[in-house]
């Protein structure tokens, strides 16, 4: 015998050891488990954890079949009897998963090959539904404030305008008037009675699809070459704007297109990566079109000769459709305003390199320091700038991850604003104060970076001089003086966990869309959770991340594959003569 021989483990040692690694890596994982479900809070949210559970769960599936063919004490006629008919199993249930999909916080779901598509359901249903006359579509000329021409409300604040809303929903729950299937993206809804306007990936095109308010039928729609898809899963992100009998849409690949609201024939059309030479993000454009005095603004990120810069917002004349402006952070125009030569989708882009950082927040017009702003909060940072000119006019850097600021800043008073993302940074509040030309941007919460308000997707709301927002899909109240949480709902339950859903304010209440589709009616207070009702008004199969929207006391759901409008009035008949005066900030009109 060999001094090697002598040495080598035999194969029952080899056999007890591996055994012996994998009860121990099974109990550390099982202790790990328990710990991160119990006691752990990670300033990631819950998406570290699952992402942990995902990557413990692939390795003991691994470590077992390794151990169950080379490693065990079973015969080796025992062990193929069971071991292949299980990874026969195994595979035939891989091969019969058509996609994989993630959630905001990293659960993963499958769609199976023998299910209908939502592209199947779509196609189905519009071969058998009919189409509404154009002939209704009637817009007032000017806009009242239970209209909703825009993302998240006529000033971008998800405050809404309305009847009287029922509040007794386990005995008169929210009516449901229409639904049915839709095409996939995450576009939220602009609506100008009897008009309802959204974005759908429609097979290989993108689509701004126009329904009737009352009976949900397709008015037109508006569609051209562009598939976009990503890890959130496929479509458009952006919401369109209504402003002028007009229609301004901004897709994934940087199309940008002015339509007839009447007929939703394009009157022009800019795709803005491919005049600036720049690529689109991981998430694609996301940037809800905004209206000021005679231009259209989008934010489209920056690039320069010094590497990535941000400051990428452009404007462009809402009626002609030529540039108007460009914030200092984009490149010289690489292509003339013959729209007849633009392309769309990828096809716009290709060839294009770089890397261009909008974040997938949207402009908003703001008052500060007694002067109208556009507050932009892309991908590095928070900015102010001038409406007129793009000037920029001050800066706050804040990253979040991979370039993602999602959530709307929130504005306080005249001199505060709050700004607030995920992935590990939180939220800031901020004064900022004018002397001469000279701006001063500072932080003054005694952390700079709060984790007790981490705004991942959601937008977070101002009521009584408390703020409001989902902490990583966790509803909580936050006092605004110093940054200390006053309450938050519970980590299990569905009592103030609502995942990355959305918020808006309507008749003294919190109105949640959830992820998993639940509809939540929420009294604030700064006291405690206080949950006036609760209705689900998606499947909780598929995730719900399309902000929700309310007018005339309806609220207009989606997720990527259905939609949906419920009656929220406390009755029927409710009149707007009372709805509040709008503070409105240069929206425009319906000419």
């Amino acid at each position: 015998m060999t001094t090697e021989e002598s040495t080598s483990p035999s194969p029952q040692k080899q056999r007890s050891r591996f055994g012996i690694f994998l009860k121990w890596m099974l109990i550390v994982f099982a202790v790990m488990q328990l710990l991160m479900r119990t006691v752990w809070e990670p300033t990631w949210g819950d998406a570290i954890e699952n992402l942990i559970t995902l990557a413990q769960t692939i390795l003991s599936v691994i470590c077992i079949v390794i151990w169950w063919f080379f490693f065990t004490h079973f015969s080796r006629k025992t062990v193929l009897r069971v071991g292949l008919p299980a990874l026969l199993v195994l595979f035939v249930w891989m091969g019969s998963i058509r996609a994989i999909d993630f959630d905001g916080d990293m659960k993963i779901s499958f769609q199976y090959r023998w299910e209908t598509t939502a592209a199947q359901r779509l196609a189905e249903y519009r071969q058998s539904s009919e189409t509404a006359s154009t002939k209704q579509i009637e817009v007032a000329k000017q806009f009242v404030p239970e209209d909703m021409p825009a993302y998240r409300g006529i000033n971008r604040d998800g405050v809404v305008f309305g009847p009287k809303l029922r509040t007794n929903w386990e005995n008169n729950p929210p009516t449901e008037l229409w639904r049915h299937p839709i095409g996939g993206g995450y576009s939220s809804f602009s609506v100008v009675d009897p008009v309802v306007i959204t974005m759908e990936q429609r097979g290989e095109d993108e689509a701004v699809v126009c329904y009737d308010i009352e009976t949900g039928q397709e008015f037109w729609e508006h569609r051209y070459p562009a598939k976009f898809n990503a890890l959130g899963g496929p479509g458009p992100r952006s919401t369109p704007t209504i402003h002028n009998n007009a229609v301004y849409s901004f897709g994934c690949y940087g199309d940008l297109f002015c339509l007839d609201l009447k007929s939703g024939e394009p009157k022009w059309h800019v795709n803005v990566l491919q005049k600036f030479g720049l690529p689109t993000t991981h998430w694609g454009m996301t940037s809800s079109p905004l209206i000021h005095a005679d231009n259209v603004i989008v934010n489209i990120g920056g690039l320069n000769n010094n590497g990535v810069s941000g400051n990428g917002l452009v404007a462009f004349k809402f009626e002609t459709g030529e540039l108007a402006w460009q914030g200092e952070g984009l490149p010289e125009p690489k292509h003339d305003d013959n729209y007849k030569n633009y392309k769309t989708g990828a096809a716009a882009i290709e060839g294009i390199e770089g890397k261009t950082l909008p974040g997938y927040s949207s402009p908003m017009l703001a008052e500060l320091a007694g002067q109208q702003v556009v507050l932009n909060f892309d991908g590095t940072a928070f900015r102010g700038n001038d409406p007129e000119s793009g000037k920029e006019l001050w800066k706050f850097p804040y990253k979040a991850g991979d370039y993602i600021n999602v959530a709307q800043p929130l504005l306080l008073s005249s001199d505060r604003v709050l700004i607030s993302s995920g992935y590990g940074i939180g939220s800031a509040m901020l004064q900022i104060s004018q002397e001469g030309t000279k701006w001063e941007v500072k932080s003054i919460w005694p952390e700079k970076n709060s984790m007790r308000l981490r705004c991942k997707f959601s937008s977070p709301l101002l009521h009584d001089g408390y703020i409001y927002g989902l902490d990583e899909g966790i509803m909580v109240c936050i006092d605004p003086k110093d940054g200390k949480r006053l309450w938050k709902g519970r980590r299990k339950g569905l009592r103030g966990r609502y995942g990355h859903g959305q918020i808006l304010f309507a008749d003294g209440h919190f109105i949640v869309l959830t992820e998993k589709g639940d509809l939540v009616m929420i009294q604030p207070s700064p006291e405690e959770l206080k949950v006036v009702g609760i209705h689900k008004v998606l499947s909780a199969d598929v995730k719900t991340w399309n902000p929700l929207t309310i007018a005339y006391g309806k609220a207009f759901v989606r997720n990527a594959t259905e939609i949906a409008c419920f009656d929220l009035r406390a009755s029927p008949e409710s009149s707007t003569d009372s709805v509040e005066q709008v503070t409105n900030i240069d929206v425009g009109s319906v000419d």
